[in-house]
């Protein structure tokens, strides 16, 4: 059996429902390719082409265009370090690892991180409705502080394409603490679940048009099987 390792999707499909995330997440057998997803990755991808390569947003993009440009302008302008798509990982002890370590433990993809001396800023580009996941920030921050010890500060930053607005939250180290405190129950649940091969159904509204498991039972149908 493969060491447990765990990232933010893996964490919310298990939430959403464990047998999506058996499908989905390990055995691998169904991709989320709805149209939603399909357009973010095209912008991740522009996005990260502008900022590291100067590369031009594509016409449909040049809307968006302010962001990437302030983060180059920064860069630029007080010799910031910035790296985009960047794969941390971290093991159980919070030291970090490269990401396909065998003993990584948790990963994730960071957007864009921009240092300034012992200052890490982190942003996530967000293409849906404006819904906030502050777990998911907190735990971007604990990835920069892993990898980058000199790094006593980080803001984390979702930035909300669509309705060209942000939402901020700012981390220290020791602030990171109730975050896991408040993820380590299901964390074990998780892990208990690889252990056993244990992944029951949990139907909701979302079957009907949001999961691409089309064989459970539930597919299209939510609650009801009948």
């Amino acid at each position: 059996m493969k060491p447990f390792s765990w990232s933010w999707s893996k964490l919310k499909n298990y939430r959403t429902c464990p047998k999506r995330h058996w499908h989905v997440d390990i055995q691998k057998e169904f991709k989320d390719e709805s149209e939603q997803l399909t357009w973010g990755n095209s912008i991740h991808d522009a996005m990260a082409a502008r900022i590291g390569k100067g590369k031009p947003l594509p016409r449909t993009m040049e809307h968006y265009e302010s962001w990437p440009a302030k983060l180059v302008k920064a860069r630029d302008q007080f010799g910031l370090k910035t790296m985009v798509e960047n794969k941390l990982a971290m093991n159980r002890d919070f030291r970090p690892r490269s990401f396909f370590d065998k003993d990584a433990w948790f990963r994730g993809v960071l957007d864009v991180i921009q240092l300034n001396d012992d200052i890490a800023l982190v942003i996530d580009w967000k293409t849906g409705q404006m819904k906030p996941e502050m777990e998911q920030l907190g735990l971007f921050a604990q990835l920069v502080f892993a990898h980058y010890p000199e790094i006593n500060e980080v803001s984390t930053v979702y930035v909300w394409l669509g309705s060209d607005d942000f939402t901020l939250e700012q981390h220290k180290r020791e602030t990171l603490l109730p975050l896991w405190n408040s993820l380590n129950a299901t964390l074990n649940k998780m892990e208990e679940a690889q252990r056993t091969t244990t992944y029951p159904a949990n139907p909701s509204g979302l079957c009907k048009k949001y999961c691409p498991v089309k064989t459970c039972p539930y597919y299209g149908k939510g609650g009801s099987i009948h």
